[in-house]
């Protein structure tokens, strides 16, 4: 009801714009705000009076709400980590209303991206639910509250130390010599339909197609690690995938050379690391 079901197949797909893949359940909804619920209560008993509370992600928007209805007055920052929609797309959801409430009883909303803050405000003027304040500041369901968008990054130098460390690396090395000279296109990403997997797999057979000097002379390497499984878009997409990667190297394979190598399971940071570093593309 939680995590497979309201979180990740109506939160997550609203979020990133797939309407067709929103599949709405009273059980779920009602699951996804109990877990918070349950979670608030959980929580409470361990806060100081001067704690300061950072909430991640859309698995857990109404928390704040849920702790300030236990009377916390801490101050509670939330930090979404995923696209937020535009007003069209929210409100199609049933209980956009409570989520856009949940909101509003954090101290500080963060979105990675001014867009997505924008966004945000646009659903809060729409049908006059919210009120921009200016200077970051916004009020909602008689709170006040500020907004921001903080781009967020990785840990740049230890990455790039991984991958001085992962020249070493038995794997990387066997990676360099089965290149042979040839370009690497490396793509990884969780599977997941958000990332556009099955579109770079039809974009990458199509250069070659439109481009017949390339055969041979540039391979794509896409590491994707299982995800969400349970959920069944997602292991409809597993299946996809490997069935799409199969066959466009049954079509354009040689006896010396797939255009495709496809990984489906996870790699570790400091061999991902090296792997970056033979790649063209990335």
């Amino acid at each position: 009801e939680y995590y497979h079901g309201f979180a990740n197949r109506v939160l997550w797909p609203i979020c990133h714009y797939r309407l067709d893949l929103a599949e709405y359940g009273r059980k779920e909804m009602a699951g996804y705000f109990r877990v918070n619920r349950f979670c608030a209560h959980r929580l409470a008993p361990l806060i100081e009076p001067d704690d300061l509370i950072w909430v991640h992600d859309y698995h857990l928007i109404p928390l704040a709400a849920e702790l300030r209805q236990m009377g916390l007055k801490n101050r509670i920052g939330f930090f979404l980590h995923i696209p937020w929609p535009p007003a069209d797309v929210l409100f199609t959801m049933p209980v956009h209303e409570q989520i856009m409430r949940g909101l509003s009883h954090y101290d500080v909303v963060g979105f990675q991206t001014d867009h997505d803050l924008e966004n945000f405000a646009g659903c809060l003027r729409r049908e006059g639910i919210g009120d921009e304040l200016g200077e970051g500041r916004y009020s909602s369901h008689g709170r006040t509250f500020k907004g921001g968008a903080y781009a967020i990054s990785i840990e740049t130098a230890a990455f790039a130390e991984f991958a001085q460390r992962a020249a070493s690396n038995s794997m990387v090395k066997k990676a360099r010599l089965s290149i042979e000279g040839r370009s690497l296109i490396i793509g990884v990403d969780r599977l997941d339909y958000s990332k556009g997997i099955t579109q770079r797999i039809d974009a990458f057979e199509r250069f070659i197609l439109a481009n017949p000097a390339q055969q041979g002379r540039v391979t794509y390497l896409q590491i994707t690690p299982k995800s969400r499984s349970e959920v069944p878009e997602y292991e409809a997409m597993q299946r996809t995938v490997a069935e799409q990667a199969g066959r466009v190297n049954g079509a354009l394979s040689a006896v010396d050379w797939v255009p495709i190598r496809y990984i489906n399971r996870s790699v570790g940071r400091h061999i991902l690391a090296g792997l970056y570093r033979l790649g063209k593309v990335g």
